[in-house]
C-alpha cells in the first residue's frame, strides 16, 4: 500500500543516510576539551577552530566534532547523504512524514555543500548533509592515532530517548535506519542500529527523564592505540568511566571516559561489520563479554556498544 502522502516518491526500503558525519557538543571549559582533544584523544584542532568554536579532526575532513560554549550538552548530529537529489528526496519525505524541516543558511558554517535540518520525537537536533569539505592540510594526529573513518563516518553516537516507540518509528519507518541488534540492559533494552557496515551509528536507550547524548565512538585502526590511551587515562588524564572490554553485539575492544562536556566517549578497536545480505538480528543477554565494569558515575544508562 502506498502512502497517498508520499505517493509520487521513489520507492526505497534503505536509509539515504550514508552515515554520521559530524557531532556538535557544547562545553563551559573550551580549553580543557582542547587538552582532551589532542593529548588523550589524538584528534587534530581544525585550522578552521576560533576562540569561539573548537572544530576537531579525525581524518581528512575539515572537522568531525564541533565544541561552543555552554552546558555541555549535545547541540547536533550530522548525517550524510550522497548529494543533492537524495538530500532533497529526503526533505520530501520529511515533510510527507509530518516531520517540520528547515533550511537553516548554515552550510557554509558547517563547512559542507547542502543542508537541511529537523528535530526527532526527543527534540535532537538533526543536520542532513552533502558535500562536505576536506582540510587544507592532511590530517595529522598529534598522538599518531589512526581513527576508522571512511564509508563508515565519524563513529557512533547513543541518545537516551524518553518514548522510545516514537524515537523508533522515526528512526527505522521514516529514516529507515537498519536493526542491527538488541542488547538487554538488565532494566532496559538498548536498540542498535547501522546506515553502513558499521555495526551500528545511532543507538538509543530508554530515558525517564530528558533526552540526552550518553556516549560517542571513535574506532581507531590498532589496538595499542587503545591500549596507550588506556594507560593515559588511568593515569589521570581523564576520567575514566568503565573499564577496557569487549562488547557482545558490535565485539568491539574498548573503554569509557568522561569528556569535559555531559557525555562520555568510547575509545574502541575492531568493530565488527555488518553484511546486510547475511545479517541476522539478535537480541543479546548482556552488553559484555568481559570488563566494560564501571567506575565512575558517568550520565545516563550504563554502558553498551
Amino acid at each position: 500500500m502506498t502512502n497517498s502522502a508520499t505517493a509520487g516518491l521513489p520507492a526505497r526500503t534503505s536509509s539515504r543516510i550514508r552515515s554520521l558525519g559530524y557531532i556538535g557538543l557544547t562545553a563551559t571549559d573550551l580549553d580543557a576539551w582542547r587538552t582532551f582533544a589532542t593529548d588523550v584523544c589524538g584528534l587534530q584542532i581544525s585550522a578552521r577552530s576560533t576562540e569561539e568554536q573548537l572544530l576537531l579532526r579525525a581524518d581528512e575532513r575539515s572537522w568531525r566534532i564541533s565544541v561552543t560554549p555552554g552546558d555541555g550538552r549535545l547541540t547536533h548530529v550530522g548525517w550524510e547523504v550522497a548529494g543533492k537529489e537524495e538530500l532533497d528526496l529526503l526533505a520530501a519525505e520529511l515533510d510527507a512524514a509530518g516531520v517540520a524541516v528547515d533550511d537553516p543558511g548554515t552550510a557554509d558554517e558547517r563547512g559542507v555543500t547542502g543542508l537541511i535540518r529537523a528535530k526527532d520525537p526527543a527534540g535532537n537536533q538533526l543536520e542532513f548533509f552533502y558535500g562536505a569539505k576536506m582540510g587544507l592540510d592532511p590530517f595529522v594526529s598529534p598522538r599518531g592515532i589512526t581513527f576508522v573513518t571512511g564509508d563508515q563516518g565519524l563513529g557512533h553516537v547513543v541518545l537516551a530517548m524518553p518514548d522510545m516507540a516514537e524515537a523508533q518509528r522515526f528512526y527505522l519507518d521514516i529514516l529507515r535506519f537498519r536493526v542491527s541488534d538488541w542488547v538487554n540492559m538488565g532494566p532496559f533494552t538498548a536498540l542498535f542500529t547501522h546506515v553502513n557496515p558499521r555495526h551500528h551509528s545511532f543507538a538509543m536507550a530508554p530515558s525517564p527523564g530528558p533526552a540526552m547524548m550518553h556516549h560517542f565512538m571513535l574506532e581507531v585502526a590498532d589496538l595499542d592505540m587503545v591500549g596507550r590511551t588506556y594507560d593515559l587515562v588511568t593515569d589521570g588524564a581523564a576520567p575514566l568511566t568503565s573499564t577496557l572490554g569487549k562488547h557482545t553485539n558490535d565485539q568491539m575492544v574498548s573503554f569509557y571516559m568522561q569528556t569535559p562536556s555531559a557525555c562520555q566517549a568510547e575509545y574502541g578497536w575492531s568493530g565488527r561489520p555488518i553484511d546486510d545480505a547475511t545479517w541476522t538480528t539478535v537480541v543479546h543477554d548482556k552488553p559484555s563479554i568481559w570488563g566494560h565494569r564501571q567506575v565512575g558515575p558517568g550520565p545516563g544508562a550504563p554502558q553498551g556498544g
